[in-house]
């Protein structure tokens, strides 16, 4: 059964392992031990490995 991490108080708990999910307008849906996180106001995407935290922010889409 998948969870949704949409209101800021949901994602409190899990933005310190996800932290792409302090992306304005983010989403995150958890299945079983994968998290899912989309972004409404991306028009791409990007990737980026768990262990390094703020990668997230290197992203060119995110920077336009």
């Amino acid at each position: 059964m998948e969870k949704y991490y949409i209101t800021d108080e949901e994602k409190k708990e899990v933005v310190e392992k996800y932290p792409t999910l302090e992306c304005k307008n983010s989403i995150g849906i958890m299945f079983d031990d994968y998290m899912s996180i989309k972004c409404k106001l991306l028009t791409g995407t990007c990737t980026y490995k768990n262990g390094k935290k703020d990668e997230y922010k290197n992203c060119k889409i995110l920077n336009k």
